[in-house]
């Protein structure tokens, strides 16, 4: 297990390299680098635990420090996600009150733990009795809560993100968000293993913490080679010269002089409109038509165009563009069966 903490400590370091040796790096970067080196922080501080208990505690005052860093991750990764998924994003002073947990806890554990002098240490550490604390138990059902929470709150993020990218695109594929999602999924899952495991060892003692801190944290190893593994894949996470950049598109929000204008005229209006433009010019065919395009043809603001779709045809823009594709797709396929296939 221990030889899985290396690997983890070094392909941490090396996937942090890569990123930094990028020629065209972008503002979510350094979010994504400071996760990493969270992640080699909390997969090298155990290693460094056992050896020090194999070799004679020669480096007492780096025990049961790699803990305190696992609360930086979840917004971490709540910063990354919001880079990228918001236009111009820039951090602000308020934005440091995600990081209040970590500063009380690390105070905390000042008075708990990084006071004392080295041979009080190793004393806790030996006999593991820093474990029967209530500080250890609270701390580590408030990483499990911090954690956990800030995962959840990044999937929810990307899930409205993209939901903004439908009512704006019909072609999603260059705003690929596979990576996003990998990432936090992955990032959820072993987070939620990793505390669930620590928070059942507190109640039923089923394994000594450094045991168990060996096995838990290779999976933190597996993570990140996955996502390494992962991003080398994708060819624009770590070195590529065009990085993913996600732009954020709000929803359109209709006015009450427009919302005025649509109780005048009816909906029926735009919706022939629509219907004719469909039938006549074919503006689907085009991969790239976006509601603002459309919108130039129909000749209507886009809050109108966009309400019509959602209160009347009860779909987003992205839903409404794909079914006119799918149905052009049947009608080919039932003339011209030979070249059905070919349509996109």
């Amino acid at each position: 297990m221990s030889v899985l903490l290396i690997i983890g400590f070094f392909m941490s370091l090396f996937l942090i390299v890569l990123i930094i040796s990028k020629k065209n790096k972008v503002y979510s970067d350094r979010y994504l680098v400071s996760m990493l080196a969270v992640y080699a922080i909390t997969i090298g501080g155990p290693y460094i635990e056992i050896f020090n208990r194999n070799n004679g505690y020669p480096y007492p005052h780096l025990m049961n420090n790699a803990w305190l860093f696992l609360l930086l991750y979840g917004p971490l990764l709540w910063f990354y996600i919001k880079s990228l998924t918001t236009k111009n994003f820039k951090f602000k002073y308020f934005h440091l009150l995600h990081f209040l947990p970590f500063v009380i806890f690390l105070t905390l554990h000042y008075f708990n733990f990084l006071r004392l002098s080295a041979e009080e240490k190793i004393l806790l550490t030996q006999n593991e009795s820093f474990t029967t604390t209530i500080f250890f138990k609270i701390r580590g059902l408030s990483i499990a809560v911090f954690s956990i929470g800030y995962n959840i709150w990044a999937l929810i993020l990307l899930q409205k993100h993209r939901q903004n990218i439908e009512s704006q695109f019909s072609n999603i594929e260059d705003l690929d968000l596979k990576w996003l999602k990998t990432f936090a999924i992955a990032s959820l899952i072993i987070f939620s293993l990793n505390v669930f495991l620590f928070n059942l060892n507190n109640y039923v003692h089923f394994a000594g913490f450094y045991s168990l801190s060996e096995v838990v944290y290779s999976f933190s190893t597996i993570y990140v080679l996955y996502i390494g593994y992962f991003g080398l894949r994708q060819g624009k996470i770590f070195v590529d010269d065009h990085p993913l950049e996600i732009q954020q598109h709000k929803p359109a929000v209709l006015k009450k002089d427009d919302r005025d204008t649509l109780e005048t005229k009816g909906f029926n209006e735009i919706i022939n409109k629509l219907t004719k433009l469909m039938e006549e010019k074919q503006p689907y065919l085009d991969p790239d038509i976006s509601l603002a395009k459309l919108n130039n043809l129909v000749h209507t603001k886009p809050e109108i165009l966009s309400e019509v779709l959602n209160s009347v045809l009860n779909q987003n823009f992205f839903d409404y563009i794909n079914k006119q594709r799918i149905e052009e797709f049947k009608i080919v396929r039932l003339f011209f069966p030979e070249n059905g296939t070919s349509l996109r």
